[in-house]
């Protein structure tokens, strides 16, 4: 009996052993939940800004050193950078396409003379190029077909002409639309808010077949905004003098959700707060003020809210942030966040990274 009793402590004692030496293995080595944001150290005068996402875990950084503009991708958990391309140019417009692929540079060689570049991602060596007056150009890229760009180019009168670049043929054909508030809806589909003056707060909205200036709908009437992406229609609308309405609608403009917020306001209209342009169905990131009110002097502060239109849900991600632009990687966790897209919120862990440090902040 008592070699029984002490071969059983013996066991017992072992086990205790091995119990504790394993919490001290796990207490040792803690499990990270998501990897950390790494900040690169760059001069002042040198970042210009980070134009977008490139990947999940890369974005494009622009920088500026001696009169020569760079893009670089940036890896934004390693520091890590990748030459792409360098201009002497002066760089009006940079745009990253929807598949990622190439980026879409507008530059501008002297006052009489601009060019429009597509550059590779992968090498960047120049896919095409066109030469144009250096005006002001707002560029769409076609989602579905993204060798499709629609420029719109103001004159110095403020008229504006409509046109589609097919970049790959380095074909322009011009358009026929009466807004220059649009956004492309497939391959040769367009979508405008039509306003009566270009300053009225409200529109009515439009799909139009660009083949066929005459085969034109209306979809939505006594819109303030709207967006498209991943085949989901948004409408901003004012349902009272106290909401804003987001309407979510479908391929066939049917609504599907909505979702009412605080409406900001002064003598021009109602203020749209910035919103992430890589929405879809189960995602769509935007601030939201905290209450309806008439627009102070003073710099208001806002909440992230995180909707979710198909399972009819919002959530609260971040509270008191000033409203400032942000970008999803294709509705992933994490956004880039600022005017120059220098900070990344991870929307799960709420934490705020800073992307680039610089000594003072350059705007």
């Amino acid at each position: 009996m008592k070699k029984s009793t002490t071969f059983l402590l013996i066991v017992i004692s072992m086990g205790l052993i091995f119990i504790s030496f394993g919490c001290a293995k796990e207490e040792e080595i803690p499990k990270k939940s998501t990897k950390d944001v790494q900040a690169i150290q760059m001069k002042t005068k040198e970042f210009q800004r980070v134009v977008g996402w490139l990947s999940k875990d890369t974005v494009l950084l622009q920088t500026k050193a001696k009169g020569t503009s760079y893009f670089d991708e940036l890896n934004i958990y390693t520091g890590k950078k990748r030459k792409i391309y360098n201009t002497n140019e002066s760089i009006s417009e940079v745009q990253i396409s929807p598949d990622y692929r190439n980026i879409l540079i507008y530059s501008a060689e002297s006052i009489q003379k601009a060019t429009m570049r597509v550059i590779a991602l992968d090498d960047g060596s120049i896919i095409t190029s066109r030469e144009t007056k250096p005006l002001t150009t707002n560029f769409y890229w076609n989602e579905e077909s993204p060798e499709k760009i629609m420029l719109i180019t103001y004159s110095p009168d403020w008229d504006f002409q409509v046109d589609e670049w097919e970049y790959t043929l380095n074909q322009v054909n011009k358009v026929e639309l009466k807004s220059p508030f649009v956004s492309w809806y497939g391959d040769n589909l367009i979508i405008s808010n039509n306003k009566d003056k270009p300053d009225d707060e409200l529109g009515n909205l439009y799909l139009q077949d660009i083949r066929n200036k005459a085969n034109k709908s209306l979809i939505v009437a006594n819109i303030m905004q709207f967006a498209v992406h991943d085949n989901v229609l948004i409408t901003i609308e004012k349902s009272s003098d106290e909401n804003l309405l987001y309407e979510f609608r479908t391929i066939g403009f049917q609504n599907f959700y909505s979702y009412n917020s605080a409406r900001e306001y002064d003598e021009l209209g109602t203020f749209i707060p910035y919103f992430d342009a890589n929405f879809d169905k189960n995602a769509f990131l935007t601030f939201e003020p905290y209450e309806s009110a008439k627009i102070s002097g003073n710099q208001n502060e806002y909440k992230l809210v995180k909707i979710d239109p198909t399972n009819k849900k919002s959530k609260t991600v971040l509270e008191l942030l000033d409203n400032q632009p942000i970008l999803s990687y294709d509705t992933g966790d994490l956004i880039l966040y600022g005017y120059l897209f220098d900070k990344v919120i991870d929307t799960k862990t709420g934490k705020i990274y800073n992307l680039v440090n610089t000594p003072t902040k350059s705007f």
